[in-house]
C-alpha cells in the first residue's frame, strides 16, 4: 500500500492509499472489468521495482488537482518524481503527465522528474528537466539511483 507523500500525518490518513499486488499477474483476479490492465501493471513493476531498490514511496497530489504516481526517496537522501503510463502516443496524454509532474516539482524541488513508459513516440517535446525512460531500461538501471 501507498500513502501520499505528504508531512501532515492527518492528511495521509484521511487520503486514499493505493494498494498493489505483489504480482501484476494477480491483476485479473481483482479487476473483472476486462479492460487491458496494461498501465495497472506497468505502475505496479514499477512500485516493486522501487521498493526492491529500497525506496520510501509515496504518491503526490497537487494543489492543481494533478497526480504523480511516485515520489521516491532514498536512503541517500535522493527523491524522484515518477510519473509512470502504458502509451505516450496520444498528445493529451503527454500533456497530462508532463503537466503533473512540473507541478509537482514546485512541491517537491529537491526531486528529479522520471517519465516511464512502454511506448515512447520517436519525437516529441519534452521539457529539459524530465527524463523519459522506456520501462524496459528503467528496470534494467538497477540501484543506480539509491
Amino acid at each position: 500500500m501507498v500513502s501520499m507523500a505528504t508531512d501532515s500525518e492527518r492528511r495521509r490518513m484521511v487520503n486514499p492509499r493505493k494498494v498493489y499486488p505483489i504480482d501484476p499477474g494477480l491483476i485479473p483476479l481483482f479487476d473483472r472489468s476486462g479492460k487491458s490492465n496494461r498501465g495497472h501493471a506497468l505502475e505496479t513493476c514499477m512500485m516493486l521495482e522501487l521498493d526492491r531498490r529500497g525506496a520510501e514511496v509515496g504518491y503526490v497530489h497537487t494543489a492543481g488537482g494533478y497526480e504523480v504516481d511516485f515520489l521516491a526517496r532514498y536512503p541517500s537522501g535522493k527523491e524522484e518524481l515518477i510519473q509512470v503510463c502504458a502509451s505516450l502516443d496520444g498528445p493529451a496524454t503527454r500533456e497530462r503527465e508532463i503537466r503533473a509532474l512540473l507541478e509537482a516539482a514546485r512541491q517537491h524541488p529537491r526531486a528529479s522528474l522520471h517519465l516511464i513508459s512502454l511506448d515512447i513516440p520517436a519525437t516529441f517535446e519534452i521539457p529539459r528537466n524530465i527524463t523519459v525512460h522506456a520501462a524496459w531500461d528503467w528496470l534494467l538501471q538497477g540501484n543506480v539511483h539509491a
